[in-house]
């Protein structure tokens, strides 16, 4: 079995943008697991442990939903916290532009990952980017303006996950190109 999760990646300029954000953050806000940026994306899925047989034919599956979808707009934009800032357990960067097919994007792949076995998700999708943690939830200070920096989502990238003492380890199992019909 292999931890793994369908995501959008982020392009290095975004990830130096809030790297910038989070050293200024982490300053006021000691208490919290801060992101490192190679571990920084857009997490469509997390699909949890499945077989190690199954990728290859949810590849392929989640290559036919990309196939659907136009590359999306995006740009990151505002701060926030689940469950909420008084109290929060993640802290995320906000997104704005294409988020309905975004949603939609999501919807097919969790879809197409509930044909391999994977349970479905229960809660409705909220487009963000994990940027910390925090393991006992406490009051964050996210006083930081956060600059609106568009990019284009092109591909959805099966990751497998390990996690390891020094943080996650994430290695890249497939990557299907949105739009892509194969011309």
């Amino acid at each position: 079995m292999i931890r793994t999760f369908a995501a959008i990646d982020l392009p290095e300029e975004i990830k130096a943008d809030l790297a910038f954000v989070i050293a200024d953050l982490s300053r006021k806000n000691d208490r919290v697991r801060w992101v490192k940026p190679a571990g920084m994306h857009l997490t469509l899925k997390f699909l949890g442990d499945i077989p190690e047989q199954v990728v290859v034919p949810l590849s392929a599956e989640l290559g036919a939903v990309a196939r659907d979808f136009a590359p999306l707009s995006l740009a990151v934009e505002g701060l926030g916290a689940f469950p909420n800032p008084r109290r929060p357990r993640v802290v995320w960067a906000g997104l704005s532009g294409d988020l309905e097919p975004l949603r939609k994007l999501a919807s097919r792949v969790d879809k197409a990952c509930a044909s391999f076995g994977v349970k479905p998700e229960k809660r409705p999708f909220q487009a963000h980017i994990t940027i910390g943690r925090l393991k006992i939830p406490t009051v964050v200070d996210l006083n930081k303006e956060l600059r609106k920096k568009g990019f284009s989502a092109t591909e959805i990238v099966l990751y497998q996950s390990e996690l390891l003492p020094t943080g996650a380890r994430y290695t890249v199992l497939n990557r299907s190109i949105l739009g892509h019909k194969g011309e």
